[in-house]
């Protein structure tokens, strides 16, 4: 991706790197580089004053969204199109905060129940034709608003409170897929209703009796289309946060669940579901308030891997709030208790062990077994004792996400012949498909020994 001169503040996710924790290098995320934002990436109550003075302060910093305006987009060119809008809800406060430019940003609303106010707004969702959704879950309805000139606007708003098509109770999420349709998670009334662009009731799935799924009290929802033009494997499906933050389940488009995991299930404790993003190759990205950390999971909802800890220090999260992806380049924006980081998609590698550790060259061979968090262009070297590379058994070839194999025979350069008896060392790198690919790699190395031939 370009230098970028919009993203780079976007939503005021801007901060100086903090220094590094001792023994503390988790890549599931990572920052961008230096070049693409100038090293500010995190946001804190600091930077808000410094853009936006007095007008305003963290107070419960919710929901967020990232777009890319059509207004903003300069169709002559390439190196804006990762630089994008983000709007972020300031709960407490009943309103928006958003970038205008580079430098600049705005706030967006005020407490009450009229045009241009809120009411505990809980979710937010964009359009690049530059329409912006806000489930305004105090006021029981759905407010949309303009972005325009680089400004917010009222325009209309719909839903009053009851049970009907479009009744809403306390609406907590609202989602927009690539088609227009609106997904609002209408959390009171224990469903997701969807609408069409100009507000035509569609569906209302409160479940799938077949799998014996009831939705309970829906709080965050995030979607994708099988006409969205940035996903790796085009389909329809809701994700779905419920049960009080302790329930993900995945809907295809009909309401049928397809995958629904508990956060007590997880190989961790405490944990609390949040929001919840989806990014390009149907991965699901939840926030977790509890551990501060953010869970990572494959499209079938199956865990893949856990990000950050507690702390205000480099790639630590404060009680991580909102989260959004932009598909197309796997840019990542979280809010926490009092600001917001920007992040990118890397990879890392878990569990890298052989099996067996110990073998005779040609008379048998180990499995190099490793995880992933992201897809990745892998690559397998064997170093002798001085450090020397003496075989690539495996050289930048595309690997899934979660647990992979490879095989060695114990073969030296020419992949025929054996290599003498010792110790050598297996390094795997894993560099990921895209958004951090282009300069971000992971590496992790172990020790495997090869026995002597046997004596008749």
């Amino acid at each position: 991706m370009s230098l970028t001169r919009r993203t780079a503040l976007a939503f005021l996710l801007a901060g100086l790197a903090t220094a590094d924790a001792a023994a503390y290098d988790p890549s599931t995320l990572v920052y961008p580089p230096f070049r693409h934002c100038l090293g500010l990436h995190k946001v804190t109550t600091f930077h808000l004053f410094v853009y936006l003075g007095t007008r305003t302060h963290f107070n419960e910093p919710g929901a967020v969204t990232a777009v890319k305006f059509d207004s903003e987009d300069d169709r002559r060119a390439t190196w804006d199109d990762d630089e994008l809008t983000v709007l972020g809800l300031n709960t407490g406060e009943c309103e928006i905060i958003y970038n205008t430019s580079l430098t600049s940003a705005d706030v967006f609303g005020e407490c009450g129940s009229g045009p241009g106010q809120f009411l505990n707004p809980q979710g937010i969702a964009a359009e690049p034709d530059g329409d912006v959704y806000v489930a305004d879950t105090g006021n029981d309805r759905i407010v949309r608003l303009r972005y325009e000139n680089d400004r917010l606007r009222f325009a209309d708003a719909f839903g009053s409170a009851g049970t009907g098509p479009l009744e809403l109770s306390s609406p907590s999420d609202v989602a927009v897929g690539s088609s227009g349709r609106l997904y609002i998670a209408d959390t009171g009334n224990d469903r997701v209703v969807i609408v069409t662009p100009r507000v035509t009731p569609v569906a209302a799935l409160a479940g799938d009796p077949a799998s014996g799924i009831a939705l309970d009290g829906p709080s965050a929802l995030a979607v994708t289309e099988a006409v969205d033009p940035w996903t790796a494997a085009p389909r329809d499906a809701i994700v779905v946060v419920d049960r009080g933050g302790t329930r993900l389940t995945g809907l295809s488009g009909d309401g049928r669940s397809y995958a629904s995991v508990l956060a007590g299930d997880l190989p961790l404790g405490n944990a609390h579901f949040d929001r919840v993003a989806i990014d390009f190759y149907g991965s699901v990205y939840v926030t977790d308030t509890a551990r501060c950390q953010i869970h990572k999971f494959d499209r079938s909802l199956s865990y893949v891997a856990s990000f950050g800890r507690r702390g205000t220090e480099r790639l630590e999260l404060l009680e991580p709030r909102g989260i959004t992806i932009w598909r197309r380049f796997g840019q990542v924006f979280v809010t926490e208790k009092a600001g917001a980081q920007y992040f990118w998609m890397g990879t890392e590698i878990r569990d890298l062990r052989a099996d067996p550790s110990a073998f005779q060259p040609l008379a048998g061979e180990t499995r190099i077994r490793y995880a992933l968090s992201e897809y990745s262009r892998v690559t397998v070297e064997i170093l002798d004792a001085d450090g020397a590379v003496v075989h690539t058994p495996v050289l930048s070839r595309r690997r899934a996400i979660g647990e992979n194999a490879e095989r060695w025979n114990g073969t030296g350069p020419d992949g025929r012949t054996g290599l003498p008896g010792g110790t050598y060392t297996v390094r795997v790198t894993a560099r990921p498909t895209y958004a951090a690919g282009s300069y971000f790699s992971d590496t992790a190395e172990f020790t495997v020994k090869l026995l002597p031939p046997r004596s008749n």
